[in-house]
């Protein structure tokens, strides 16, 4: 019976693996396969991208850690106002000022000429000699009675011995004539001479007595002109101009001009309209080249108008070897002084020919930072007195206005503010 088989037998030899079975015949739970390590290497990998992950996480994060707090605080305390940023979108950090009061000339600014108050001419005193030496030029201060030229003298000095010749002749010619009629005149007693013979002694006795004169007289005109031929200065002053050249014969022109004490004076027109607060004695300050200046007084004001209907004002000047006769300078009468606004120029901002100033308005100190509003305003300017700028149209005296750097900003602007330096020392 090799058909009938035991059915255990037949069931053994009939069984396959659990893992050939049909899927169907598979077992609900599953078998657990053995777990595989890691390699080694891998570990560091990992740990290295945990390590970049967090670092980027705070650097991303670090803008929100601020307003995440700000958030927390204010949630948690009700009193904290919520902090504005739009301090962090300011456009630029200004310094401010607040405009100042200061004292402030007031001046009357006309242009005029320089030139001597009073002068004297120097003119020869012989005619007909030439010059033998000039020993001044044109700036030189000279004092009353030194010589400023000198002429020839040779011919003088034989003029002068002819003329000392003629009255020694002269003299002996009235000795002469007194002796013969000192003898002959007393024979008129005795008829001894006529009359007519008498006569003609006593004659020749006076026309020698008037030669003597005469013979006198021109040796003192010439011993006269010999001492003339020194032109001395007449007043103590500043040769103003020479005309006298060696060599050049004496007429009747000037030959120096002097400058009287070296007084110079300043002649401004003024509209009359202007001069209601100028008078004598007022102060004058005349611009000189080379930034240089002079101080002077007015001296006097003509009492009536020239022909262009202006008042001309005169002004003595204090002694300045830069001031020239004949100079066409600026000059302003010192009227006094008043408090004016001003600001510096560097806060002056010009635009379409207006100027302007760049208020900081709505200040406020957030989160240690104080910002303002940009607000421009429109300004009416005075004179400009060295490095400020008077304000015709007053601000507030609380007004801050940015110090410099205006042309950069905008209407509306929002900027963060420091203090002036200089309120910073003071404080």
């Amino acid at each position: 019976m090799s058909d009938l088989q035991d059915p255990n037998d037949k069931q053994v030899s009939n069984s396959t693996p659990e893992s050939e079975l049909p899927p169907y015949r598979n077992p609900d739970t599953p078998k657990h396969k053995p777990s595989k390590k890691l390699p080694v290497w891998l570990l560091p990998v990992l740990v290295a991208v945990l390590v970049i992950g967090v670092l980027l996480g705070k650097y991303w994060g670090g803008n929100d850690s601020t307003t995440d707090e700000s958030t927390v605080v204010s949630g948690t305390q009700n009193d904290k106002v919520p902090i504005d940023t739009d301090s962090d979108q300011a456009v630029l950090t200004v310094e401010t000022v607040q405009p100042s009061q200061d004292s402030v000339g007031n001046t009357l600014t006309a242009d005029g000429t320089i030139s001597a108050k009073d002068i004297a001419n120097v003119s020869a005193k012989v005619n007909g000699v030439a010059i033998e030496r000039v020993l001044v030029e044109e700036g030189a201060r000279v004092k009353a009675g030194q010589v400023l030229a000198i002429f020839d003298t040779d011919a003088m000095e034989q003029q002068v011995l002819q003329a000392e010749a003629d009255v020694a002749e002269a003299e002996a010619t009235l000795a002469n004539a007194s002796a013969d009629a000192a003898r002959v005149l007393p024979l008129l007693d005795i008829d001894a001479i006529s009359k007519q013979e008498a006569d003609r002694y006593r004659t020749s006795e006076i026309r020698a007595r008037a030669s003597l004169q005469a013979s006198k007289a021109r040796l003192s005109n010439q011993r006269l002109n010999f001492e003339n031929a020194n032109v001395v200065a007449p007043v103590s002053g500043v040769i103003s101009e020479k005309m006298a050249e060696v060599g050049m014969v004496a007429g009747g022109e000037p030959l120096f001009t002097i400058i009287k004490g070296g007084v110079l004076e300043w002649r401004a027109d003024i509209d009359p309209k202007l001069i209601g607060d100028i008078n004598v004695g007022t102060p004058v300050k005349v611009s000189l080249p080379r930034d240089q200046s002079v101080m002077g007084q007015v001296s006097r004001i003509a009492p009536t108008a020239d022909n262009n209907r202006q008042i001309t004002i005169y002004a003595s000047l204090n002694d300045n070897s830069a001031a020239r006769a004949g100079m066409y300078q600026t000059g302003e009468f010192l009227l006094g002084s008043e408090s004016m606004q001003t600001v510096p120029n560097s806060a002056i901002v010009s635009n379409d020919g207006y100027d302007y100033v760049m208020l900081v308005t709505d200040i406020k100190t957030q989160n240690g930072k104080t910002v303002g509003r940009i607000q421009q305003q429109r300004v009416t300017l005075g004179d400009r007195i060295d490095n400020s700028a008077i304000l015709a149209e007053p601000l507030p005296s609380d007004t801050r206005v940015v110090k410099q750097g205006g042309s950069f900003l905008n209407d509306g602007d929002l900027v963060r503010v420091i203090e002036s330096q200089a309120v910073q020392a003071t404080s």
